[in-house]
């Protein structure tokens, strides 16, 4: 009978361990990862502690397109309550290479100060100097900058980020479908996703 238990929780053991090496090497081997609301809401508090530590206390966030929207009104939300200004942009594509604008320009009654710029995600970084550039221009006297995933090889500096990777294949909470289109992207990679 001893021996029988023994061997039970053996079998029950090799089993739990067969089943968690297959489970890491296929994670490995497939690259996708889906991050939740859990996280994005662990990060935005992260991000937020980080700006109160740092002394940044932002009087505007502008938010860059659908993912700035949601992480601008969770900071926003995280902080108490700031004025959020979301502007979408559009992509064109030249001799393979991506151009990036503005849809709108701003126009503000007030100068604001200091000014959070948030995008959802910072893969090359082309986007956020736009916005970053524009800003500037309008005088604002600091401005920093925010989002959930900052992609390793980033040519823009982001002061605040919630994950820093490599992996391309990244699915933020809010791309829950696979309607979800992102223009930024070239025809072939809509495809990977």
């Amino acid at each position: 009978m001893i021996m029988d238990i023994g061997m039970i929780i053996g079998i029950i053991l090799g089993s739990i361990g067969a089943i968690s090496s297959a489970w890491f090497i296929l994670d490995k081997l497939v690259k996708r990862k889906n991050l939740t609301w859990r996280f994005a809401q662990k990060a935005v508090l992260k991000i937020a502690d980080r700006m109160t530590y740092d002394n940044f206390s932002p009087t505007l966030l502008v938010g860059i397109g659908r993912g700035g929207a949601i992480m601008g009104a969770m900071i926003s939300g995280a902080l108490g309550h700031r004025p959020l200004i979301v502007i979408d942009r559009k992509y064109e594509w030249r001799n393979g290479r991506r151009m990036d604008d503005m849809i709108h320009r701003l126009r503000i009654d007030f100068s604001p100060e200091k000014v959070l710029l948030v995008a959802g995600e910072v893969h090359t970084g082309n986007t956020m100097r736009l916005y970053y550039d524009y800003l500037k221009s309008m005088c604002v006297k600091e401005i920093r900058r925010a989002t959930l995933y900052y992609e390793n090889g980033s040519i823009e500096p982001v002061e605040y980020k919630g994950i820093i990777s490599s992996n391309k294949k990244l699915r933020l909470p809010w791309m829950f479908t696979k309607k979800y289109r992102r223009e930024d992207r070239r025809e072939e990679e809509f495809r990977e996703l």
